[in-house]
């Protein structure tokens, strides 16, 4: 079956605001770097979140110090600095709320002459913290044979935040509508298994309720969204039956993506990744990638299929489950991916809520841990490991 069309939108926008700050940054210091006159933005970093006071630093580089006049720094076209001596810097409020910043450095020589850089920062789409400080998360727990615990009560688990006990307020087992993202590899390494996979695959979309909505990304050395958000199951099949063998391996890129697509959905949401290799061929590393884990309260359910051994693939991939309460399975053969979307499927359905009142008042980014111990001899929890101290908020 024919490939559909990929559909970029959401890569394209970003890569657009991105390459337009790079390009008037260029443009401003292209006339005067042959004069080797030129400014940096070094802090904060290019995609980074802000929050709260932080640093803005630039360095200038000119053929002589006396010829720098001045530094103005800018946050989006407004002026919150103008420094006339090295280093040159700053302390900027950027407030409690995340927020994409546009952050700019513009050097002025003696001459007359100035040239800029830009920065643009990223918001943090963190929803399971509400504004009233209310933490939203969910649980599994199984026994040691591998079974689904159903008939947890409130008193079954206690809940840490930092390392203190926190009360729960709220308590149940979770029926609502889940929105799911379900990443193909199909890379070349993947050609003798994917007939079992788009079985597999098939066989766990017929798991979805009617009310449940899923989208299928494919990736192989690129990233293609095949189906967008949709109820519709014969849809979600054809798209999963349509991937082709080819390319390298994008898994943070498509990762990534998935990010883009559910990120800023409310609701219980999780990603089922499988892939059969490392990562050769994404614009995005894995620190961008389990910052966003970190940031956003989807689940990930990762399949690694295929090889031996504990190498970079396996421990990527449980960093990236466990961190977001989720599970890394690793099988040996594609007949083995039908029982691994059983279990993910059994999972989703044997979840729990959890909400309890953080006592944290101070949002200033930090990163706030997480722990759930069992109240019942033998169970053990899964669930995120932590979230930001960020405040929910605008883009």
């Amino acid at each position: 079956m024919r490939r559909r069309q990929p559909s970029r939108r959401g890569a394209v926008a970003v890569a657009v605001s991105l390459a337009l700050a790079a390009f008037l940054a260029a443009e401003a210091q292209a006339p005067t770097r042959r004069r080797g006159f030129s400014v940096e933005v070094t802090e904060p970093a290019d995609g980074n979140f802000v929050v709260g006071k932080t640093r803005i630093a630039a360095t200038v580089k000119a053929e002589g110090a006396d010829s720098i006049d001045r530094v103005e720094f800018l946050i989006g076209d407004q002026v919150i600095f103008v420094d006339r001596e090295p280093p040159y810097e700053c302390v900027h409020d950027f407030g409690e709320t995340s927020r994409s910043w546009v952050i700019q450095a513009v050097a002025y020589h003696s001459e007359g002459v100035s040239v800029r850089d830009v920065v643009i920062t990223r918001r943090i789409p963190f929803m399971v913290v509400e504004r009233v400080n209310r933490v939203v998360l969910w649980l599994s727990a199984s026994d040691k044979q591998g079974g689904f615990a159903t008939d947890l009560k409130r008193e079954d688990l206690r809940l840490l935040e930092d390392g203190r006990p926190q009360e729960i307020l709220e308590f149940q087992r979770e029926d609502r509508p889940i929105t799911l993202a379900i990443l193909l590899d199909s890379s070349a390494s993947m050609k003798e298994k994917l007939e079992e996979v788009h079985d597999a695959a098939a066989a766990f979309v017929d798991t979805l309720r009617p009310e449940d909505r899923a989208l299928v990304i494919d990736f192989n050395d690129r990233v293609f969204l095949l189906e967008d958000l949709t109820a519709d199951r014969e849809r979600l099949k054809r798209a999963i039956v349509s991937t082709e063998a080819l390319g390298g391996t994008a898994l943070y890129d498509v990762l990534h993506a998935a990010y883009r697509k559910i990120g800023t959905i409310e609701g219980r949401k999780a990603i089922v990744l499988l892939s059969d290799g490392e990562d050769t061929a994404s614009q995005f590393g894995f620190e961008r990638v389990i910052e966003e884990a970190k940031s956003n309260p989807a689940i990930i359910y990762a399949i690694g299929l295929g090889g031996e051994g504990g190498g970079p693939r396996r421990s990527v991939l449980k960093e990236l489950s466990s961190t977001t309460g989720g599970r890394a399975y690793f099988v040996k053969t594609a007949a083995q991916l039908a029982d691994v979307y059983r279990q993910i499927a059994e999972e989703l359905r044997a979840q729990y809520s959890v909400a309890y009142s953080t006592a944290n008042e101070v949002w200033d980014g930090r990163w706030i841990k997480l722990e759930i111990e069992s109240a019942r001899q033998g169970l053990e929890f899964r669930a995120r490991r932590g979230f930001f101290a960020v405040h929910a908020g605008s883009p």
